[in-house]
């Protein structure tokens, strides 16, 4: 059986109210992704779907951490992700996305896999600037090494090319 078959929920015989599911997302999960930007983690997943006649409403509860780079220093730390999000399903004629929260699939599909939704859904909640938390103190949590040769290269004077000299006189 293929790793995101488990990700897979039968719509056929599913009666109209509320229905919970529990997803363990862990490494595997990732690199099932190939150009994944998070290369591991550890969450959880918890889905509540309610099933009206012609809408599916997917209400999608993530916590846990996710194993990712800094952006400052390069070096892998753990970042916490927690968030809630929304996504409505309507049967149609064939599939598209309607909206960002809302999707349309055919009315003839029998099951829907939630995998792709709760990849993007973690990719999401990831902040803005990927960068180390401050430790005890206020202090960076980044590879000191690293910023340190950041810093020493920063007050260097940039050499102008001399090719941007001629193309200036040009003008």
């Amino acid at each position: 059986m293929p790793y995101l078959d488990q990700f897979v929920i039968p719509l056929s015989g599913l009666k109209p109210g509320m229905h919970d599911y529990k997803f363990i997302v862990d490494d595997e999960f990732f690199r099932q992704f190939a150009y994944s930007q998070i290369k591991s983690g550890k969450l959880e997943v918890d889905l509540e779907l309610e099933k009206e006649e012609t809408v599916l409403t997917l209400r999608f509860t993530i916590n846990g951490t996710v194993h990712v780079m800094c952006d400052r220093c390069l070096d892998y730390y753990d970042q916490p992700v927690n968030g809630l999000e929304r996504l409505i399903v309507r049967f149609g004629e064939t599939s598209f996305e309607e909206t960002d929260e809302i999707v349309v699939i055919p009315s003839t599909e029998h099951r829907i896999n939630v995998s792709h939704y709760i990849y993007e859904y973690i990719h999401l909640l990831l902040p803005y600037k990927c960068v180390h938390p401050n430790g005890e103190g206020g202090i960076s949590q980044c590879n000191r090494e690293v910023t340190d040769r950041l810093q020493s290269h920063s007050g260097e004077e940039q050499t102008a090319d001399p090719r941007w000299d001629t193309l200036k006189k040009l003008l």
